[in-house]
């Protein structure tokens, strides 16, 4: 056992932490429960790798207080290696859903399994099951200490299938790779619980946690923040790796008619609303390889890989079909949508966006003139008497 290597990686580990504190500040608010828990991880992280350099420090040192404080400062670590994955799991479910209302109903289980093994820690000063330090003030791991990874573990697979799930159903968390935070703390704890005297879980995680901000940010940057679909910043790259590989593709501009009227009659609450419900007719309408984004307002783009210009026309059947169920429901408005269609074979991207937009508002003017012919003209009366 190497005590300065020690000492020296897990303050690595508590720099990279006041690192990250201090670049999150700026994205964190005190109002959401998500946020409280960041940052009660990043400090319970730095909690840990205090407290396992401590521990390394005092053990088999012989003074007043020194079993008894050993046995403190691993009661502390045991309970932060297995409560801190949790936590994880909680902030991403809150990140997700934010709803605080979930935890109980969907992780009671895990919350149980988390305070069993609390107390366990807690017992084990009385009752040696996990691990004892010897008269010798010396530790030394029980075959039980080996199921708190076994809990981790759990914790780690309930977060990473928690992520597949959303992302199969909503596919907006696309830029989150879970293992991305997996793969450096799995190693980092495997190689410890292997050979006693490496201090590698603290730094690990800290590691696994600065890489997991990253990616939220890079969330941050191409999701749009109301609806949670991919914005143009992310539409705009996506068409520039299409191009550069050469690749044919066919697109769809989207435009809800009369918008404006939502928003006069009803509301912008109630208009932003009607974007999302909108955002999730036209998402369940996509099909594998087809990526929606909102362009701009209450305009849409969809977007597919396709050798043919026809590429989209499930895509559009599917949104009448979910349209015409929408209209029959008890809503204050009503969906009427206009598109326009375009194929890119090579060329100007420019042109490709500026024909979608033409079609888009042909289609709204022919729109508008069925809506003229049909209202009744201004000062018109109805002069049929009852028993005609």
């Amino acid at each position: 056992m190497n005590l300065r290597s020690i000492i020296i990686t897990n303050a690595i580990s508590v720099a990279l932490m006041l690192i990250l504190r201090f670049i999150a500040r700026t994205k964190i608010t005190r109002d959401r429960p998500e946020d409280k828990i960041f940052v009660f991880i990043i400090y319970g992280v730095i909690l840990g790798s205090v407290m396992e350099a401590l521990s390394y420090a005092v053990d088999g040192k012989i003074f007043s207080g020194a079993r008894v404080l050993n046995y403190a400062v691993n009661t502390v670590i045991y309970s932060a290696n297995m409560l801190l994955p949790f936590f994880l799991l909680v902030y991403v479910d809150l990140s997700l859903y934010g709803q605080k209302d979930r935890i109980w109903k969907y992780y009671k289980p895990h919350i149980i399994i988390g305070a069993v093994m609390v107390a366990l820690n807690v017992v084990n000063y009385f009752v040696p099951i996990t691990y004892v330090i010897t008269a010798d003030n010396v530790y030394e791991r029980r075959i039980f200490g080996y199921f708190y990874y076994v809990v981790i573990v759990f914790y780690f697979l309930s977060t990473f299938f928690l992520l597949q799930k959303y992302k199969k159903r909503n596919g907006a968390k696309a830029f989150i790779n879970f293992w991305i935070f997996l793969i450096p703390v799995l190693i980092g704890t495997g190689i410890q619980s292997l050979q006693y005297g490496l201090s590698l879980a603290w730094v690990s995680s800290a590691i696994g946690l600065v890489g997991f901000f990253m990616m939220q940010q890079n969330e941050l940057a191409y999701i749009d923040p109301l609806v949670g679909i991919y914005n143009r910043q992310y539409m705009d790259h996506i068409l520039s790796s299409w191009i550069s590989r050469n690749r044919t593709f066919v697109g769809v501009m989207i435009d809800i008619d009369r918008f404006k009227d939502i928003n006069d009659n009803f509301g912008h609450s109630e208009g932003d609303h009607a974007l999302k419900q909108l955002t999730s007719i036209l998402k369940k309408s996509c099909n594998d390889g087809e990526l929606l984004f909102r362009f701009a307002g209450d305009e849409f783009i969809v977007l597919k890989l396709a050798s043919e210009p026809d590429g989209l026309t499930d895509f559009i059947e599917k949104v009448h079909r979910r349209l015409a169920l929408f209209n029959i429901k008890d809503y204050p408005y009503k969906f009427s949508l206009s598109y326009g269609c375009a194929y890119f074979d090579g060329g100007d991207i420019d042109l490709f966006l500026k024909e979608m937009d033409e079609r888009m508002y042909q289609m709204k003017e022919t729109h508008h003139d069925e809506i003229v012919k049909t209202a009744p003209s201004p000062g018109a009366s109805d002069t049929t008497s009852p028993t005609e």
